[in-house]
């Protein structure tokens, strides 16, 4: 995003409730998550799309072996690799949980 284009999702809304990545990791799944929040998406289930669109993106960058949820919902207990692992919302009330295996 340019530095003259402003973001739909408030900074106030992004909340990182744990990580283990490096600054950049975590930035660029803040900015891909944002980008997949932007999707029109009309049919199917919104947020596996959502995180089918993350996941995707954090393969091409960093590899196989990537997991997404989006939800508003959800339980985990996860294993995973060494700084490979954030769990974030930038939409309030539906949360992200983005790990390496």
């Amino acid at each position: 995003m340019s530095k003259q284009e402003k973001s739909v999702f408030p900074d106030k809304d992004i909340h990182v409730y744990a990580d283990d990545m490096t600054e950049d990791m975590s930035k660029l799944a803040i900015q891909t998550s944002q980008d997949a929040f932007q999707l029109f998406i009309t049919q199917g289930k919104v947020f596996s799309t959502i995180a089918a669109y993350i996941r995707t993106a954090f393969d091409k960058a960093f590899g196989k072996g990537w997991n997404c949820i989006v939800g508003k919902n959800f339980g985990a207990f996860v294993t995973h690799e060494i700084k490979t692992y954030i769990y974030f919302t930038i939409v309030p009330g539906t949360y992200i949980l983005l790990w390496k295996a």
